[in-house]
C-alpha cells in the first residue's frame, strides 16, 4: 500500500483535530500486518527504484517517506525508542495509533486532551506495576535467556535458522559478561545463513573501516604466532627536520641528497619499532606509503586507519597501550596476542586477532546470500542482542504473545473502577487501547481477535497469568511455550507511546510561520510548518515531495528497475 500524508494545503485556522491524529493511526495500519511471528512482510521501494522486503518495523519506518510532519514526529519518537530498546518498534506504533484513536473518541465526548493525556500518564504508573509483579527474575546463566533471543528473532527465519541465531547471540554475550563493548557484529555477502558464526576474538573489517594492511597478501593461510603488538594513536610519518629552512635543489646531486636524507629518516623509524621487536603495528590514523612498505619489508604487519572502537577493543584485549607517536614506544607500551591472521570473507577481507590475553571479545560473523539479506541479518540479530541484554540486566522476563498487555489492560481497567471522577475514562480507553497487541498477534495467525480475547480474558480469571496468543492462534501458557520478552520492552513500549500521543494531543493548530532555523524559503515558496500547542512549543516540519511506497504481501519477489530484491525468509 501507497503511504503519504500531506498537510500541505491543511487550513491553518480550520485545522480539525482528527487531521493531526491521521498520520499516527496511519503508520500504526502500515505495520499491523507485521506483527508478531506470523506477520507477512512488505515491499519497500525508494525513488532509486531499490527494494528492501522486510517485516522489521523499524526497517519498514525508515524507508517510509512521510509528508505529514506529524508523521515524522511520531516516526522519530519510534526510531529512538528502537534505537534505545532494540526491540518493540511495531507494538509502539500500535500502541500510538490506538491511543490516539480513543483520544478523539473521548474528545467527541467532551474530555480536554489535558485531561485525556493525564489520564493516560496515571495509566502507565499503574502498567508498570502490573509487569513488574507478572515479572520473573532472569540470570546470564538462566535458559531462558536463550528463550528471550528466540521469542525476538522468531518468524524471521525457520526454526533450525533461529534456534542456532538465538543460541549464538546468547553464547557471545555470556562469553563477555553481557558487556556489549565487547561483542561486535559483522556481516557479508555471499554466503548461507548457516554459515555465520561466532568467532573467539576481534575482527576489524577492512573495508568498512578503510583499513590497509601490507605484508599478508591474499594468503590466508599465513599467520603470525604470538606476535607483539604496538598501538599508535596518531598519523605515523617520518620525523619532520629539526632545523627549519628552505632547500634548494641545483642539481641532481642535491636531489640526491635530499631523498637520502628522507630515507636516513625514514630508516630511523623503521629501526625504532624493529628494535622494540614489534611484529604488528596497529595505527588509529595514516602510514605514510614509504614507511608502511619498510615496515613490510622489516617484518612486521602494519595495520591503519583502525576504526576507534576496534582500535581501543585491540588495546585492552591484547594489554597495550596507545601513544601519541612511535617515539614514545617502549616495552611497557606494548601488548601480544595469541595470533593474527587475515580471512577472506564475502569477496573482501578481515584481519582477526585471537588468543586475546587482556579482555575477552567475541565476534559475530553473520552472512547473508545478498547485500540487503546480509544487512538485515545483522540488524535482526542486534535486536535479539538487545533484548537478551535487557533480560540479563536485572529487570526480568514477562510471558509474550500478548500476555503483559492482559495483565496491563486488567490493571489499569480496575484501577478505573475505583476512580470517581471522569479520569476514570481516560483509564478506561487506555485498558482497551493496550489489548491491540493480543488482538493483533490474533489476526495475524489466522484467528478471531474477539475469540481470543474473551479467551484470554478467561484464562487470567481463572488464575493463568502467562496466557498468550501462541504462534497457531491458539491460547496457551507463553512460559510453558517458551515465548517470553524482558519486562523493560513492553514498559518502554507503553512509555513511548503515552508520551508520543500526548505530544500529539496537546496540538490544537497547524500554522503557516517564517522560517524559524535560518533556512531559506525553497524554489517554489513553500515554508516549513510551526505546530503550536497549549503547552506553548513549536514543532517545526518541512515538506518532501514525493511518497515512498510500501506493498504489503507474502514474501515479495520480481524485479524492478535499478533495484535488487530479496526476501529474508526466502
Amino acid at each position: 500500500m501507497a503511504f503519504t500524508t500531506d498537510t500541505t494545503e491543511a487550513s491553518s485556522s480550520e485545522e480539525r483535530p482528527d487531521d493531526l491524529l491521521g498520520p499516527g493511526t496511519a503508520i500504526a495500519a502500515t505495520l499491523r500486518s507485521t506483527l508478531g511471528p506470523n506477520g507477512l512482510d512488505k515491499m519497500v521501494i525508494d525513488r532509486s527504484g531499490s527494494v528492501v522486503v522486510t517485516n522489521t518495523g523499524a526497517t519498514v519506518l525508515d524507508g517510509l517517506e512521510i509528508d505529514a510532519p506529524i508523521g515524522r514526529v511520531i516516526r522519530n519518537a519510534i526510531q529512538a525508542h528502537a534505537r534505545h530498546v532494540g526491540d518493540g518498534t511495531t507494538t509502539t506504533a500500535l500502541l500510538v495509533g490506538e491511543l490516539l484513536d480513543a483520544a478523539d473518541g473521548l474528545a467527541e465526548r467532551g474530555l480536554h486532551p489535558t485531561s485525556i493525556v493525564d489520564g493516560y500518564a496515571s495509566a502507565v504508573s499503574h502498567a508498570r506495576d502490573a509487569l513488574d509483579e507478572l515479572s520473573v527474575p532472569v540470570d546470564p546463566d538462566d535458559e531462558r535467556l536463550g528463550e528471550v533471543a528466540s521469542t525476538a528473532v522468531t518468524g524471521r527465519w525457520d526454526a533450525a535458522a533461529t534456534e542456532r541465531f538465538a543460541d549464538i547471540t546468547v553464547d557471545a554475550l555470556r562469553a563477555v559478561d553481557c558487556d556489549a563493548a565487547r561483542l561486535t557484529i559483522h556481516a557479508y555477502a555471499g554466503g548461507g545463513l548457516a554459515d555465520s558464526e561466532r568467532v573467539n576474538g576481534i575482527l576489524v573489517d577492512v573495508d568498512s573501516s578503510s583499513t590497509t594492511i601490507d605484508g599478508f597478501g591474499t594468503d590466508d593461510r599465513r599467520a603470525l604466532a604470538d606476535p607483539t603488538v604496538a598501538l599508535v594513536d596518531a598519523e605515523v610519518t617520518p620525523p619532520p627536520s629539526e632545523a627549519s629552512g628552505t632547500v634548494t635543489v641545483r642539481n641532481p646531486d642535491d636531489l640526491a641528497a635530499v631523498r637520502e636524507h628522507e630515507r636516513a629518516a625514514g630508516d630511523r623509524l623503521i629501526r625504532s619499532v624493529a628494535d622494540r621487536d614489534v611484529d604488528v603495528l596497529v595505527c588509529q590514523k595514516s602510514i605514510d606509503d614509504a614507511v608502511k612498505t619498510d615496515l613490510a619489508r622489516a617484518g612486521v604487519l602494519p595495520v591503519e586507519r583502525t576504526r576507534r572502537d576496534e582500535f581501543d577493543a585491540i588495546a585492552r584485549a591484547a594489554g597495550a597501550t596507545a601513544v601519541a607517536a612511535v617515539a614514545d614506544l617502549d616495552r611497557d607500551a606494548l601488548g601480544t596476542v595469541g595470533s593474527v591472521r587475515r580471512r577472506s570473507v564475502g569477496g573482501g577481507a578481515v584481519i582477526e586477532f585471537s588468543g586475546l590475553p587482556g579482555e575477552s571479545h567475541e565476534s559475530l560473523l553473520l552472512r547473508g546470500g545478498t547485500p540487503h539479506v546480509a544487512a538485515e541479518t545483522k540488524r535482526i540479530v542486534e535486536d535479539g542482542l538487545a533484548v537478551a541484554r535487557h533480560a540479563a540486566s536485572g529487570g526480568g522476563v514477562v510471558p509474550g504473545g500478548g500476555a503483559g498487555m492482559m495483565a496491563v489492560s486488567r490493571a489499569v481497567a480496575d484501577r478505573a473502577s475505583s476512580v470517581d471522577d471522569r479520569s476514570a475514562l481516560a483509564l478506561e480507553a487506555f485498558a482497551d487501547a493496550v489489548t491491540v497487541v493480543p488482538r493483533t498477534l490474533a489476526r495475524n495467525a489466522g484467528a478471531d481477535p474477539i475469540d481470543a480475547l474473551v479467551a484470554l480474558r478467561n484464562r487470567r480469571h481463572d488464575g493463568e497469568t502467562a496466557a498468550g496468543v501462541a504462534r497457531s492462534g491458539a491460547v496457551r501458557d507463553m512460559f510453558d511455550a517458551g515465548v517470553v520478552e524482558p519486562v523493560a520492552v513492553p514498559a518502554r513500549c507503553l512509555e513511548t507511546a503515552v508520551r508520543t500521543a500526548g505530544l500529539v494531543l496537546r496540538i490544537d493548530e497547524t500554522l503557516d510561520a517564517e522560517p524559524i532555523d535560518g533556512s531559506e524559503v525553497d524554489g517554489d515558496g513553500r515554508r516549513g510548518h510551526a505546530h503550536g500547542g497549549d503547552d506553548g512549543h513549536g514543532h517545526r516540519g518541512g515538506h518532501t515531495h514525493g511518497s515512498g511506497h510500501t506493498h504489503g504481501g507474502e514474501h515479495g519477489g520480481g524485479g524492478h528497475d535499478g533495484g535488487y530484491p530479496w526476501a529474508l525468509s526466502h
